[in-house]
């Protein structure tokens, strides 16, 4: 061994003795050191060359569960190392739960959106409310999937982040107004209706869109309050508002619907008839379905066979005797 390769081992704080135990490890190894809890062990295998190596020490500590090893998973989360790698060291920082959150947010500033989806995905899997106002300014996020992903997460948590998300939905830009959203669709609290009809007049197509999927995800709360909107909303948002009462299948939306027809113009006598398609096809499908597997087959005879068949229920010779 020449001396550059000791000094980097001096260096880096690896020991010699330490980078022979690691070139000789293997699974096995690796399945006794979780069974007698070895973490030290563990820990020293995440500098692995080996990424299977360090995949497997990173799920042994996540099963563990030691809060010692949330550090260097944390490191192993934001260092230079394959996706799955990371993946599986906020798995395990998720499994530790409560103390790793602090590094876990921190780790949603990284510059890597890799690492920033990872660790908001570990964090809705804790569910701390610590993570709630981080996760919502991750919502303006440069990256797409880092705020779908951030949105994900705040659905996670859950009934804490309502009021939060609201208040994003009202105040925050085009892009946290969207994952706010997406997340309140997660979380189908009911106290969110209002604030996503209102949402359906953003000034934004994808916010507008997100906010009628959110209130088809709440379902039948959405209902009532959808209709007394319907009354009093005019232009594009009443319209948005009939989308998401065809998204619903609101029968009760039919008869204000119907009655809006006289004084609808052209583009609202269009939504009006699209709402009422979806609306009423699921209804008049099911039916047909009813009828048709209401008959039954054992006490049917087919028209063929009636055909052939006498008038008296003899066969029918063909000679009218």
């Amino acid at each position: 061994m020449s001396h550059v390769t000791f000094y980097f081992f001096l260096v880096s704080g690896i020991s010699l003795i330490d980078e022979l135990k690691n070139a000789l490890t293997s699974g096995n190894d690796i399945i006794k050191m979780k069974a007698v809890r070895d973490v030290r062990g563990l820990v020293r295998l995440l500098n692995h060359r080996n990424p299977d190596i360090q995949y497997e020490a990173a799920e042994a500590l996540g099963e563990i569960g030691d809060v010692t090893a949330v550090g260097p998973l944390a490191a192993l989360l934001e260092g230079e190392t394959i996706s799955g790698v990371r993946w599986k060291a906020s798995e395990a920082l998720a499994r530790i739960g409560a103390p790793a959150v602090e590094s876990l947010i921190t780790a949603l500033s990284h510059p890597d959106e890799d690492v920033r989806w990872k660790a908001a995905i570990a964090l809705g899997e804790i569910g701390s409310e610590k993570a709630i106002d981080p996760l919502i300014r991750l919502l303006s996020d440069d990256d797409r999937f880092v705020k779908s992903r951030a949105a994900l997460a705040l659905g996670m948590i859950g009934k804490p982040a309502v009021e939060p998300l609201i208040h994003a939905l009202r105040q925050g830009d085009g892009n946290m107004r969207w994952g706010a959203t997406i997340a309140l669709g997660k979380v189908k609290d009911p106290d969110s209706v209002e604030p996503l009809i209102l949402a359906l007049a953003d000034k934004y197509e994808n916010v507008r869109a997100e906010a009628a999927a959110s209130l088809a995800a709440i379902g039948k709360p959405a209902i009532a309050p959808l209709i007394r909107f319907l009354k009093y909303s005019e232009g594009h948002m009443r319209i948005e508002v009939m989308n998401a009462l065809g998204e619903l299948h609101a029968n009760d939306a039919i008869e204000p619907l119907v009655q809006m027809l006289e004084k609808a113009d052209e583009q609202e006598r269009y939504a009006i008839s699209s709402t009422l398609d979806a609306i009423l096809t699921p209804s008049v499908e099911q039916l047909a379905k009813r009828l048709y597997n209401g008959s039954d087959p054992a006490n049917s005879t087919p028209r063929k066979e009636q055909n052939r068949q006498g008038i008296n229920g003899r066969e029918d010779s063909g000679d009218g005797n």
